[in-house]
């Protein structure tokens, strides 16, 4: 699953005032001192057609975010962007500033906002539609925060008593199994997963957990960044301890256990980039096998209070269990309580009290700078997405979600497929049968277009007067519909995002890509936008999502979603010293606090990046052939507006906190080596802008996988 962007195309610019020429393209816009912007004969468009011009307005790109100062061929996320960035302000209540992403979830919550309050007034009201009935009582008990603040912690009551019982590894497991079936995951997570060797199957996963900062390094590197924000994390566990009831010293001492102890969890764990092999990330142990490696845990209660019927069960770390038989066995029970209560709380924490979700934020404003929580609307729309989200996203749908935008990408989809079959067929070092099979992935992968084919139900009452129940009675539903997948027939139907979200995502083990209708909407998409600039924005979105299925994670799976090799050996020797290339190049950039780029890491969301500009560019090119005129808009060729399309599509501005966050953990590169890293490796963007050969953004070796 992968969160990245998504798509969607429809025909030529429209309005305004044209004038028309016989005049060649031209290149205009980027420097005084470019030549041409099609100089290159294969990759040029035709050379004497009419040319009509127009504003880059006009053609949907954001003229006042350039920065003319700087050379394009040098760093072309400031050309794209720079203006943007330094006249634009993080809101208080974000860690970034996005003209794509966080710019169209605002406008969605603003749409869903005004729709849930409308029917929060209306949920009582006689002969109300039961979908609307359901949805504003829900999100009317998230606003009512005076009922919330008389209920306090008793929504959680019975399982922090469950909890206070603990006093052995038995009354331990049974506090686990309570709180998993609840869906709080602690200690370790626990859930569906496509079997990787058959991949129409679904099967248990029982895979690391059990820490309370973002990553196993934080509690492993000692630096001082990394020793600062583990003391903070410290104070902020004393903290939530006592905003439980615990007395101040006893906090503090319970406060360094659970940090000791979730240390001695992270040491058992694997790191982010060892996660990134499929293969490392199979290992069938079944009942039996996870039994044996931490028989100190009464699995027996565990399988009959999750209802887990099945044999079928794959360990994604399996050092983790035995670091866990080591900790049930020693931890004393005590220690054991404190940790429960300290991760029930800290997921529970948005539900309840006004202190509590207050303290909860402290931890989240030190990780990301981000100076204010959101206001109570928006973090109950978003609420109210999590819990029911089927049920919004079918009002979203009707409202926000035109046919022709679906019709329009699946158009988009086609001409990005058509042109990653010619790129493989152009492949001077994939061998006739490894393309064959890589024919045969795409022409089976699958997608989906703003909303699933069949809508869930929530078989559940929602009270309107009692949100903390409402909301544990979702998660109790969700993990009950979660668990009964294991040892049933994939539903490929089932989506991983609700129809508003603002995300994309490849499913490897489907070899399907999924944008939802949250996420087609300016700037990404618009019907007023010329076909380069859709293409650059959202185009490059479809082609980022195909890129998957063959980046160095998607090449281990087979046109059925299986983990299997499909590549002759040669060939694959050939794969990864390409895709290491790729890894080399972006550990060479450098991150905020003076680090670098973990090339490792980011590889596979690089490589995607890389091939989705490429495949957007020909499809562009392809979809654009017919037209009887080229467009020049403020001097800009098409191929430039493409670009700058692309470019601006990843305006972002950070706080240094969350950029720091971001560089330790993200499996994406910061916006600008998206960008300017991304355009390095393309050939056709050094044509467009007639870049020489010692600007920095042509690289005297290119990486080239896709």
């Amino acid at each position: 699953m992968r969160p990245v962007l998504s798509l969607i195309l429809l025909a030529a610019a429209c309005g305004g005032a044209n004038s028309t020429s016989t005049a060649p393209v031209a290149a205009g816009g980027a420097t005084t001192t470019r030549a041409s912007a099609g100089a290159h004969v294969d990759d040029a468009p035709p050379a004497m057609k009419p040319v009509t011009n127009r504003s880059l307005a006009e053609v949907g790109l954001d003229p006042s975010a350039l920065d003319r100062s700087v050379d394009p061929c040098d760093d072309f996320y400031q050309f794209a962007c720079g203006n943007w960035i330094r006249t634009t302000e993080i809101p208080a209540d974000k860690p970034i500033a996005m003209r794509s992403f966080v710019d169209i979830e605002d406008r969605n919550l603003a749409y869903l906002h005004d729709v849930l309050e409308r029917m929060r007034t209306s949920a009582a009201a006689p002969g109300a539609d039961p979908l609307e009935k359901t949805l504003g009582a829900f999100y009317g008990s998230c606003m009512d925060e005076a009922a919330i603040e008389a209920a306090g912690p008793r929504p959680i009551a019975r399982l922090l008593q469950t909890i206070d019982k603990v006093k052995d590894a038995r009354s331990l497991s049974a506090a686990v199994s309570q709180l998993h079936a609840a869906g709080f995951g602690v200690l370790f997570s626990f859930g569906p997963i496509q079997d990787a060797k058959d991949a129409r199957s679904v099967i248990a996963d029982l895979d690391q957990g059990g820490l309370g900062l973002p990553d196993r390094d934080y509690y492993l590197k000692d630096d001082p960044q990394t020793k600062k924000l583990r003391a903070m994390y410290q104070d902020h566990v004393a903290r939530m301890l006592a905003t439980l009831g615990a007395k101040a010293d006893v906090a503090a001492k319970e406060a360094a256990q659970i940090v000791a102890l979730e240390t001695e969890l992270a040491k058992a764990s694997k790191d982010k980039v060892a996660r990134r092999d499929p293969h490392g990330m199979y290992n069938r142990l079944d009942r039996d096998g996870v039994e044996k490696a931490v028989p100190s845990f009464d699995w027996a209660t565990f399988w009959k209070v999750t209802r887990f019927k099945s044999q079928r069960i794959t360990v994604g770390a399996p050092k983790f269990l035995e670091g866990l038989e080591q900790l049930v066995r020693t931890t004393p029970p005590a220690v054991w309580r404190a940790y429960l209560r300290f991760h029930l709380a800290s997921q529970a924490a948005p539900l309840l009290s006004r202190k509590l979700e207050q303290t909860q934020f402290e931890l989240q404003a030190a990780l990301t700078g981000q100076a204010e929580m959101e206001p109570r609307w928006k973090r109950c729309v978003a609420h109210t997405d999590a819990a029911l989200g089927d049920l919004l996203g079918q009002v979203f749908v009707r409202d926000r979600f035109a046919g022709a935008s679906k019709r329009a990408a699946e158009d988009q989809i086609a001409a990005i497929t058509a042109a990653m079959k010619q790129r493989i067929e152009a492949l001077p070092w994939m061998d006739p049968a490894t393309k064959q099979r890589a024919f045969a992935k795409l022409a089976a992968m699958s997608y989906q277009i703003g909303y699933p084919n069949k809508w869930r139900s929530y078989p559940f009452t929602v009270d309107p007067k009692a949100f903390g129940e409402n909301a544990l009675a979702a998660r109790r539903h969700e993990q009950v519909r979660q668990l009964e997948k294991i040892g049933n027939p994939d539903d490929r139907d089932d989506w991983y995002m609700s129809a508003p979200t603002v995300n994309a995502y490849y499913d490897a083990s489907r070899n399907g890509m999924v944008f939802p209708a949250g996420i087609l909407q300016p700037p990404f998409y618009s019907v007023d936008a010329a076909i380069p600039v859709n293409l650059g924005a959202m185009g490059m979105v479809v082609g980022h999502e195909l890129t998957h299925g063959f980046d160095d994670e998607g090449a281990h799976y087979d046109a059925d979603g299986n983990l299997t090799s499909w590549w002759e050996p040669a060939t694959a020797n050939e794969f990864k010293r390409r895709t290491q290339c790729v890894v080399d190049q972006y550990s060479q950039y450098e991150v905020v606090g003076g680090g670098k780029l973990d090339g490792a890491n980011t590889a596979g969301e690089n490589i995607a990046d890389i091939g989705g500009v490429k495949l957007a560019f020909a499809a562009y090119r392809a979809l654009r052939a017919p037209a009887a005129d080229t467009v020049v808009a403020d001097g800009f060729t098409e191929d430039q507006q493409f670009f700058l399309a692309f470019g601006q599509a990843w305006c972002a501005k950070m706080r240094p906190d969350y950029e720091q966050l971001l560089a330790a953990v993200d499996v994406h590169s910061p916006a600008k080596w998206r960008v300017n890293g991304t355009l390095s490796a393309t050939p056709e963007f050094e044509r467009a802008f007639a870049c020489k050969p010692t600007a920095k953004l042509v690289p005297k070796t290119r990486c080239e996988v896709w």
